[in-house]
C-alpha cells in the first residue's frame, strides 16, 4: 500500500468513489452527485495541480483518494494548504490508507512552504471521529463553520 500523485488512468477509480462518498455522506436527496462536475475538478488537476490529488495504491487498485488545494490568504502573506476531500473505500476503512493520504499532505504542505494546513469535512459525516483522527496528525479545532442553505433544503428547510 502506497501514496501517489492521480494519474490519468485513475480517473474512473476517482469518480466511482466520488460517487460513493456522495451517496454514503449526503443528508439530503438534492445533494446530488455531479459526475460531470467532478471531471472538471479532476481536469483542473491535471491543467494547474489544483486542487492536487493524491491517491492511496493496494495491489494495483485505487482504493482512496484525497484532493488538497494551495491558497493564498486574504489578509496577509503566506500560503496554506486545504485538505477538501479524503475517501477510503468501505472495505480498506481501518487501513494505513488514510494515514497515509494525511501524511502525505503534511509532506506536501510543507514543500510548498505552507504556514497552515486546513483540514476536516463539511458534510457532518462523522465530523467527531474526523476531528479525532486528525488531531493525532498535530491539527487542532479553531473557530466553528456553519452552513446556511439556500435552495430549501437544511435541518429546517
Amino acid at each position: 500500500m502506497f501514496v501517489r500523485l492521480a494519474l490519468d488512468t485513475d480517473v474512473e477509480d476517482i469518480v466511482r468513489m466520488g460517487r460513493a462518498n456522495v451517496f454514503e455522506t449526503k443528508t439530503l436527496d438534492r445533494d446530488a452527485f455531479d459526475e460531470a462536475r467532478l471531471r472538471e475538478v479532476i481536469q483542473g488537476y491535471f491543467d494547474g495541480a489544483n486542487p492536487t490529488i493524491f491517491v492511496v495504491e493496494h495491489r494495483r487498485q485505487v482504493i482512496a483518494f484525497l484532493f488538497a488545494t494551495m491558497n493564498r490568504y486574504d489578509y496577509r502573506a503566506g500560503l496554506f494548504t486545504a485538505q477538501r476531500v479524503l475517501y477510503v473505500s468501505p472495505e480498506n476503512r481501518g487501513t494505513r490508507a488514510a494515514v497515509l493520504l494525511i501524511k502525505e499532505l503534511v509532506r506536501w504542505s510543507e514543500r510548498l512552504g505552507a504556514v497552515e494546513i486546513k483540514g476536516g469535512n463539511d458534510n457532518g459525516f462523522q465530523s467527531e471521529r474526523t476531528a479525532d483522527f486528525l488531531t493525532h496528525f498535530g491539527f487542532e479545532r479553531v473557530g466553528l463553520s456553519l452552513t446556511k442553505r439556500l435552495d430549501g433544503g437544511g435541518a429546517h428547510g
